[in-house]
């Protein structure tokens, strides 16, 4: 049975917005629960920056936030260490990450009283994410995570593809896998592009961090090649700028001519994303390897079509007849933007139309939370094992 008054602890790195995706589905996941009546404390590292960049918290969630001590990056906390003895006993502890001592203080916290923990990966154990900051990592392997693995009673996947890469690394705890939900928009209102002005210019969205590791730069090479085929078409990128990412791509941009074709839209957060995406007519996620890509179940749900490389889990584009799964490289991606932007518009509407039915029924965050409250409850020994736990 399941216990909506359980009481969750949802540790996360950040929940700053430009934090991406990690930020995104923690927050959600910490609001969709305490609105089905679980009792949330939601515990982070202070970042630098304005606190209006962070995703907003529900009222009813405890926002608990402690400075990280020097050496920052390492991410243990003396603050956070004196106010967990303060907060009421959790039921259960979610980390959301990995590779960070304030995960592990938690998890301590939890084995001392007697509360489950549960780790979601949020990808983190790609071998390409594996290669960043290596050192950093096998030192927090040998110092606390390995003992974090040991110790948690679940991992959390999104996918299939991301159960086999924990496996892979050699830990043999349950694993549920459980996908990220996106929030159900009303019809009218993604129904915007179809009473807009046929003169203005399609549009096909990235959306995400621009950072070296998102593909935005072959994304930039494949547009290059088709671009001037279809001059009623826009490739619109946004999102927050990492590492002064923008600047690179802009400098490739004028290389390769893309002129009035491309515009950059900058970071968008809460209703101006959601019209974003809503007003787009193809949605493109080229990264090299993604655990999940939230933008996709996000661009489906408004009936937008979505290419997306195999370096992410999304096969189900192509079952499912709601857009294409290609290769990762320059090449697939043109001949699929070749592909989507020479389909008559009412092919594309009905493929938008196959991925709405497809994402409100599988993607849900009522259909999520469900199921994370099952995994809670299962964890504490209330319920029988899940189905989707393997």
């Amino acid at each position: 049975m399941r216990n909506d008054a359980v009481r969750v602890w949802q540790v996360c790195e950040s929940f700053a917005a430009l934090f991406g995706g990690i930020s995104a589905t923690s927050a959600q996941l910490t609001n969709h629960l305490a609105r089905s009546g679980a009792r949330v404390v939601a515990i982070s590292l202070d970042q630098a920056g304005d606190p209006d960049s962070r995703w907003p918290l529900d009222p009813g969630v405890d926002d608990i936030r402690g400075a990280a001590n020097w050496p920052a990056r390492i991410g243990y906390s003396g603050d956070l260490a004196s106010r967990f003895a303060s907060l009421p006993a959790p039921d259960v502890v979610h980390l959301q990450g990995l590779w960070r001592a304030h995960f592990a203080q938690a998890a301590s916290f939890a084995r001392r009283n007697g509360a489950p923990v549960i780790v979601t990966v949020h990808g983190m154990l790609h071998r390409p994410a594996l290669r960043q900051r290596a050192l950093l990592k096998r030192m927090g392997r040998f110092v606390f995570q390995d003992e974090v693995f040991r110790t948690a009673h679940c991992l959390h996947a999104t996918a299939p593809a991301e159960a086999d890469e924990i496996r892979s690394f050699g830990i043999d705890r349950p694993i549920a896998i459980i996908p990220w939900g996106v929030d159900i928009p009303e019809r009218d209102a993604d129904r915007r592009r179809e009473a807009e002005s046929p003169d203005q210019p399609r549009a096909v969205l990235f959306l995400g961090r621009l950072h070296p590791t998102k593909g935005v730069d072959l994304l930039l090479r494949a547009w290059a090649r088709v671009f001037e085929r279809f001059p009623s078409w826009r490739l619109v990128l946004a999102g927050y700028d990492a590492a002064h990412y923008a600047t690179t791509l802009k400098s490739l941009a004028g290389e390769l001519g893309l002129g009035a074709s491309l515009r950059f839209a900058g970071p968008v957060e809460g209703a101006e994303r959601d019209r974003l995406i809503a007003g787009a007519d193809l949605l493109v996620l080229p990264s090299p390897s993604e655990n999940f890509g939230l933008v996709v179940p996000e661009a489906l749900v408004r009936a937008v079509p979505v290419i997306a490389t195999h370096g992410s889990p999304w096969a189900s584009l192509e079952a499912e007849r709601c857009g294409w799964w290609i290769p990762v490289g320059v090449d697939p991606l043109a001949a699929a933007l070749a592909e989507a932007l020479g389909q008559p518009s009412d092919a594309l509407r009905a493929m938008g139309e196959r991925g709405r039915q497809f994402a409100r029924e599988r993607f849900a965050w009522q259909t999520v939370t469900t199921s994370m409250l099952d995994l809670y409850a299962w964890v504490r020994g209330l319920s029988p094992r899940p189905s989707f736990v393997q």
